[in-house]
């Protein structure tokens, strides 16, 4: 096994359980997990929960992009061939450099079944950079004007949505948890139509956590 120290912002300590990656089999896992200190803590608040419950079932704001790949994606297509998971990712935040990892091994789960995107507010260059060392394995879109952040709503970093095949927003989640990676577990399961089974949340907050916010 190697160990790989990735690259971090200034300012962000290295001792981050998000920033301990090493690679095995080219795929990315956290080391040592519970190094948690000094790490900032933002705490999903009600009002959280109320603005993003909210926006179940309405239409997903649409967009046609290109990926830090330059491979197009299409963002809540009526009539998509699968449904869509997207994920908002803040530029430097240690929050989105913890949960990554987790979404990694939901993609993995439902690999050809549920296409995930991450959305980030990094200028093209930034995103391509978090791309290729966070070994991310779908599409990474650079969302420099915060176009596609605003549209959704999504205040804070680590924000996601489970996209309908229909352009709909079945759910969307304010940050990340046990309880809420194993929600968002049943929930792809049951869009694919596939038996639900157990997931590993690994090193997940017990109690809901955002990211930092836009």
């Amino acid at each position: 096994m190697r160990l790989f120290w990735i690259g971090l912002p200034a300012g962000l300590a290295l001792a981050s359980a998000g920033a301990l990656l090493y690679l095995e089999g080219q795929k990315p896992h956290v080391i040592n997990p519970d190094v948690l200190t000094g790490l900032p803590k933002h705490p999903v608040t009600p009002e959280m929960r109320e603005e993003t419950g909210a926006k179940a079932a309405k239409v997903a704001p649409a967009f046609n992009l290109r990926d830090t790949e330059g491979q197009p994606v299409v963002l809540a297509s009526a009539g998509a061939d699968r449904p869509q998971f997207v994920y908002f990712v803040l530029d430097g935040c240690p929050c989105s450099f913890e949960a990554e990892p987790l979404f990694h091994d939901l993609a993995e789960r439902y690999e050809g079944k549920v296409d995930f995107v991450a959305v980030t507010d990094a200028e093209p260059e930034k995103a391509r950079k978090w791309h290729v060392q966070m070994l991310v394995p779908y599409s990474v879109i650079s969302d420099s004007s915060k176009e596609i952040i605003k549209a959704y709503g999504a205040k804070n970093s680590v924000y996601s949505a489970l996209l309908t095949r229909d352009g709909k927003i079945q759910k969307m989640w304010p940050g990340y948890s046990v309880d809420i990676l194993k929600d968002m577990n049943a929930l792809m399961a049951k869009a694919v139509g596939v038996p639900e089974k157990e997931f590993d949340t690994k090193y997940a907050p017990k109690e809901p956590l955002s990211g930092c916010a836009f």
